[in-house]
């Protein structure tokens, strides 16, 4: 089982961070692994949904929301199972935004497990940074740049030397 954490300490009240944070339909907005969403079922704070990794890499996600605490995201079927745990700390007068992730990748996904643990470190700091930009009002203007994401280096004959190099 492969392990990622990150942490970043945002300067807005805790209400700010958790409004954006659960409003987990935006997930594509800062998870840019994600390309987009369909959720399947909802039950009160629990969504069943599944999420698209690139071009045809499909998960399916159960979604828990712990109001102003966090969210749990089990990762069902997929390339990728595991949880990730996605958890606000309310801290003086900013708040402390954590992703703590548990995976293992399977199939030929699982053939990149070094390469895709870095994309999924990468991904989670930037998902918290731009999370940070936003609840702090200081969003940049987006950078454009091809969406090159793990799930799709798998498919791509130019990134398998590079990939198999590791």
């Amino acid at each position: 089982m492969n392990k990622i954490t990150a942490k970043i300490q945002i300067n807005a009240p805790h209400e700010k961070v958790w409004k954006i944070i659960s409003e987990i339909d935006n997930d594509p907005t800062y998870w840019r692994g994600i390309t987009s969403i369909k959720n399947t079922s909802k039950e009160q704070n629990i969504i069943t949904r599944n999420v698209f990794l690139g071009k045809d890499n499909k998960c399916q996600q159960r979604v828990t929301l712990f109001p102003k605490d966090g969210i749990h995201i089990k990762l069902l079927k997929g390339p990728i199972a595991g949880v990730k745990d996605i958890i606000v700390h309310p801290f003086g007068n900013t708040t402390i935004l954590e992703v703590e992730m548990s995976y293992t990748l399977s199939g030929v996904v699982g053939l990149f497990s070094r390469n895709a643990a870095k994309y999924l470190q990468r991904e989670s700091e930037l998902a918290l940074q731009l999370i940070k930009e936003e609840a702090e009002g200081d969003q940049q203007k987006p950078f454009l740049e091809e969406r090159r994401l793990w799930a799709d280096l798998i498919h791509d004959k130019d990134n398998r030397n590079i990939l198999f190099k590791h």
